[in-house]
């Protein structure tokens, strides 16, 4: 009678433990080996209601690789118009669930490659001096790679060009923190440069052609070594640094 009661309580305890283990979400994964994006989508969606996996970071990641590449094929652009904008806004809600970092450095090539997708709608915008909707995609940015350092002083250049003078003191300060943070660049990938130094060059413009020349040079200067052999960086560092003053 004992050893039946022993095992009994032997497979509550499995049986309780099988419930309570989080899901693997291989069905997610199949979807998207699968290429079938709109199953994947809807799929995730029930793991990010579900009161047990809302705060787990993978259907966010999977929903996000979904909304991606159905934002790079036409096929979907009627149902999912903004598939690239939920694609960036669930890979931030997907890095910000990733508690020890492990989704983001398991999935590094994709957070890369949507970031440089977002850098190139960022580097149209700047060409068009679109400051209204730059101000929010390089937003979406930040929520997508929260250590960014390039995209604060880019913030900051947008808010001064639109006149807020408020958000752009609060910007322009944690940008300055961060980049005093700053103890060194190996890890840095291609991307982060590029962000560093869009948003240092346009920073520093600003304050060019509103006479800060030597505020300018100052923030040019600061990061010039990481930007050697960087040639377009030194392009502008000529423009900024050894043009006259405006």
């Amino acid at each position: 009678m004992k050893n039946t009661f022993l095992l009994f309580l032997f497979f509550v305890g499995c049986t309780f433990g099988a419930q309570a283990q989080a899901p693997d979400y291989d069905d997610l994964l199949i979807y998207f080996a699968d290429g079938d994006y709109e199953k994947l989508v809807d799929k995730a969606q029930k793991y990010k209601d579900g009161d047990d996996t809302k705060n787990d970071a993978l259907p966010y990641l999977y929903a996000s690789k979904a909304f991606y590449e159905m934002s790079k094929d036409q096929v979907y652009k009627d149902d999912f118009p903004k598939a690239f904008n939920d694609a960036i806004g669930d890979a931030g809600k997907a890095v910000k669930k990733d508690k020890d970092g492990s989704v983001y450095s398991d999935n590094v090539a994709f957070f890369t490659e949507l970031k440089s997708a977002v850098i190139e709608e960022i580097r149209n915008m700047v060409d068009a001096g679109d400051y209204n909707r730059l101000r929010g995609t390089v937003m979406k940015l930040q929520k997508l790679d929260p250590t960014d350092v390039g995209s604060y002083f880019l913030l900051t250049a947008c808010q001064l060009q639109i006149k807020d003078k408020t958000g752009a003191k609060l910007t322009l300060k944690e940008a300055q923190e961060r980049l005093d943070a700053v103890e060194s660049v190996d890890g840095w990938r291609p991307v982060d440069f590029e962000m560093l130094r869009m948003g240092i060059y346009e920073y520093a413009a600003f304050l060019h052609s509103a006479r800060q020349c030597d505020k300018a040079k100052e923030i040019m200067n600061k990061v010039k070594q990481w930007f050697e052999d960087d040639e377009i960086f030194m392009a502008k560092y000529d423009e900024i640094v050894n043009s006259p003053c405006s």
